[in-house]
């Protein structure tokens, strides 16, 4: 959300490619969240997000996702319908679990979803995502952000040069970096 905004105020002169980082490229169903170290890191990321107009809810189910990849896989079959498309859902599966309670590690409720933006066309979505075409451009994205930048967490923003930006900061810590 803030580098949207920052975006936003540069007004062109920054652009934001957004690429697929699944924590766990596989299901671990060990995961759970009441009294581990991600229910400590959902609050530290609900206080530094509600600068930024986000609200994080504490995870209250007990399915918490063993991982991201149906949701990872979602987004990047809504981009073979367009950008503005992937954008839109990229916000929505963002609030849709921290906000929401929505398990992305779950297809069916990724889907579900998926099938509120409008403008899609939720035949041929579910014909790329049934036919795993979101998968390999998933696994490109890690594979390449792991090599070429040593990305081992999110978020982390990678600036021209390969500057990296570790970890949820401050707008005003944005707007530093990007500006050294």
């Amino acid at each position: 959300m803030r580098l949207r905004r920052l975006q936003a105020e540069l007004r062109g002169r920054l652009t934001l490619r957004w690429r697929a980082f699944p924590l766990r490229p596989t299901p671990d169903p060990t995961a759970t969240f009441k009294g581990t170290y991600r229910e400590e890191a959902w609050r530290r990321c609900a206080e530094l997000a509600a600068d930024a107009g986000v609200t994080y809810r504490m995870w209250e189910r007990p399915d918490y996702p063993t991982w991201s990849m149906p949701a990872l896989e979602a987004a990047k079959c809504v981009a073979l319908q367009g950008e503005e498309l992937f954008e839109a859902l990229h916000l929505r599966l963002y609030q849709a679990f921290f906000t929401d309670g929505v398990n992305i590690g779950a297809p069916e409720e990724v889907a579900g979803v998926v099938r509120t933006l409008p403008g899609l066309d939720v035949n041929r979505f579910l014909s790329d995502y049934d036919a795993g075409r979101g998968r390999q451009p998933v696994l490109d994205d890690y594979e390449s952000a792991v090599e070429e930048h040593g990305v081992r967490a999110i978020p982390t923003v990678v600036l021209d040069g390969g500057r990296r930006i570790v970890g949820a900061v401050p707008l005003a810590e944005y707007r530093r970096l990007i500006a050294a």
